[in-house]
């Protein structure tokens, strides 16, 4: 196999490591494309979706949280905003389901948790979810919406999408921003700042941090430690969402 000068397989694969002071490979820096605005995705309801890694993600019944920011287009049906999952014996879908964000486990499609009052269009929310080893919990903006005791299942997950179930259901007509997994329960304090815009990144935990801040292209590259890259629709442009860029009058959140 003939190998590029670093430089050059910096370009080609869009991200790279280059050694920094000191050497060795615990030494290295990561670089991705990042085009300086705060983009997002918007997902059209009939065929877009993405897929990412999932390296270090939890298994269903350690501690973790999956948020993420949302903008819906329509309200009706069951709408995933970030499913993970082994194969379709495990794992959990955070959904919005008739305006309901809920935490669906994946086997036997059981509701975990929902919340108790609807989200609307025509506005930004932030939706997250977390489990401490004993209860799940659903915050909508950062207030506590909803928490069981029901238990989900153990396994590891071996894929994670957004906008979908599966690349086929549940697909999202929506905007999505922000997609972050970890490994710990963040705090109801933790989630109201980031609610209120006052995100601060913590120092373990983060196994997954999706910004779609990139220039263009179908990769979306991970801002954790971890590399959990993904591909906008695998690569193929009918079903890869839209980036958007925003206007001086139109901000996420």
């Amino acid at each position: 196999m003939r190998h590029l000068p670093l430089a050059l397989a910096c370009i080609a694969l869009g991200a790279c490591t280059e050694p920094v002071s000191g050497g060795g490979p615990t030494s290295l820096s990561r670089h991705v494309d990042d085009s300086g605005e705060n983009r997002w995705l918007s997902f059209d309801g009939v065929n877009d979706y993405a897929t990412t890694a999932t390296a270090q993600f939890p298994d269903g019944l350690s501690p973790q949280t999956i948020s993420a920011w949302f903008e819906l287009d329509s309200i009706g049906g069951q709408q995933a905003l970030v499913t993970v999952r082994k194969d379709l014996d495990s794992g959990l879908e955070l959904a919005v389901n008739d305006g309901m964000l809920s935490a669906i486990r994946v086997y036997g499609e059981r509701t975990l948790v929902a919340a108790t009052k609807p989200v609307t269009t025509g506005g930004w929310h932030f939706a997250a979810y977390t489990f401490d080893g004993a209860t799940n919990r659903l915050y909508v903006d950062g207030a506590p919406a909803g928490n069981s005791t029901d238990l989900p299942d153990k396994r590891t997950p071996t894929s994670c999408w957004l906008g979908t179930l599966d690349g086929k259901i549940d697909l999202l007509h929506a905007s999505l921003d922000d997609v972050r997994v970890y490994e710990v329960a963040r705090t109801p304090n933790e989630l109201a700042a980031e609610a209120a815009g006052n995100y601060a990144r913590p120092d373990s935990g983060l196994v997954l941090e999706l910004p779609f801040d990139e220039s263009g292209g179908s990769t979306v590259y991970d801002h954790s430690s971890f590399a959990n890259d993904g591909q906008l629709g695998d690569g193929v442009d009918e079903r890869m969402p839209a980036r958007v860029s925003p206007s001086a009058s139109d901000t996420p959140h």
